[in-house]
């Protein structure tokens, strides 16, 4: 997805990633050590440095329970600017 943005009479193209993913869990508990760490997790660039994104994990909406188990719907956002 490309998004616009209007600086000094200028457009700039920023280019947003988003990827989706339900996580599925048996208890509220391990839903929440999940998510967190999934939104906290450390990445690595491309010569090997650890650094911290970011572009993070977002929660989308509350968890839902059906049946036995949890579920969390998350999006990672990571706009780059081109």
């Amino acid at each position: 997805m490309v998004n616009e943005v209007k600086l000094n009479n200028s457009i700039e193209m920023i280019t947003v990633q988003r990827k989706y993913k339900v996580i599925k869990a048996s208890s509220v508990k391990e839903l929440s050590d999940i998510v967190n760490n999934s939104i906290q997790k450390e990445y690595k660039d491309t010569e090997g440095f650890i650094f911290r994104s970011s572009a993070r994990w977002q929660c989308l909406g509350g968890p839902i329970k059906d049946q036995e188990y949890w579920y969390q719907a998350v999006v990672f956002i990571q706009e780059e600017e081109q």
